[in-house]
């Protein structure tokens, strides 16, 4: 009798997990030359998918000493909060091996932002939770990351994505606050020296107020003809909905310009439901994708 209250009780809490998340998002990887970026092939990317009982979101590439690893936000239905995992990948982006966990708080984590500064490698992760963006430094790759500094506290920041153009370092970032949500906003913010300067305002913020391209989708990239795109979020009728790449025209201390040249939403794809994050690094695309969890028809 004991046994079979078990059962019930896991199948009540499956359905009941079900009923909250009837969707998963999962990852979509390949090969993709920098000459194509411009216009990326969402169907010729491999579908990776994550257990049942989690999914996996806003992929971030990276190639070191011969090892390429693809980090994400890793989020368990059950817990319903989100850590940072890491999974090796080949040259064509399949997996070696399974993810395994490399950054965890008691709180919630996702969008493992990257980038370098000097010889070291660095991490932005997501901490709405806390309202804090939390600079981490790798000491050893890909698995032990120490915090550095904590680069600002108090705002309601998401997505912080920090690179370099024309010898001045930005973060980009969506603000939640008057009146202004995360799914429509660009606010950014500059400085000298990223690990110790002091982060300064654009005049201009937000920079661009939209639901269909405000939200950062991932790293700033440079394209074969060193133009900067800007992966950004299609919200448009619900999250996650699709995605765009925006070549940055202008982008200084008193002015900014983009133009969106690629858009894709998640229904023009088949079996895809939507999507909402790219990077590419080193020869690799990688995407997030959202489709209906497998055992969902249970609940039909």
């Amino acid at each position: 009798m004991q046994g079979l209250r078990q059962r019930l009780h896991r199948l009540f809490r499956r359905r009941s997990d079900l009923e909250r998340e009837p969707f998963q998002w999962y990852l979509l990887l390949g090969r993709a030359p920098l000459e194509t970026l411009r216009s990326p092939d969402v169907s010729a990317l491999t579908p990776i998918y994550p257990p049942s009982d989690r999914f996996w979101a806003d992929p971030f590439l990276w190639r070191q000493g011969g090892e390429r690893f693809v980090f994400f936000e890793d989020y368990p239905f059950e817990t319903g909060r989100g850590h940072i995992s890491a999974m090796a990948i080949d040259a064509f982006g399949q997996p070696l091996g399974d993810s395994k966990p490399i950054l965890q708080e008691p709180y919630h984590l996702s969008y493992p932002s990257l980038f370098t500064f000097g010889d070291d490698l660095y991490m932005v992760p997501e901490k709405k939770a806390v309202r804090c963006v939390d600079l981490y430094r790798c000491s050893r790759f890909p698995d032990r990351w120490e915090k550095v500094r904590t680069l600002f506290k108090g705002p309601r920041m998401v997505d912080s994505t920090i690179f370099e153009y024309e010898g001045r370092w930005w973060l980009f970032c969506s603000v939640k606050g008057q009146g202004i949500r995360y799914d429509e906003s660009l606010f950014a913010y500059y400085t000298d020296h990223p690990i110790e300067g002091d982060w300064l305002p654009h005049p201009l913020n937000p920079l661009v107020r939209d639901f269909a391209r405000g939200r950062s989708a991932g790293r700033v990239i440079k394209d074969a003809g060193g133009r900067l795109l800007r992966p950004s979020q299609d919200c448009t009728g619900h999250y996650g909905a699709g995605l765009n790449l925006s070549e940055i025209i202008t982008l200084t201390p008193s002015a900014y310009e983009e133009k969106r040249i690629w858009h894709r939403r998640g229904e023009e794809t088949p079996g895809v439901l939507g999507l909402h994050h790219l990077d590419w690094h080193d020869g690799l695309l990688v995407m997030d994708a959202q489709r209906q969890r497998p055992e969902a028809h249970v609940l039909e």
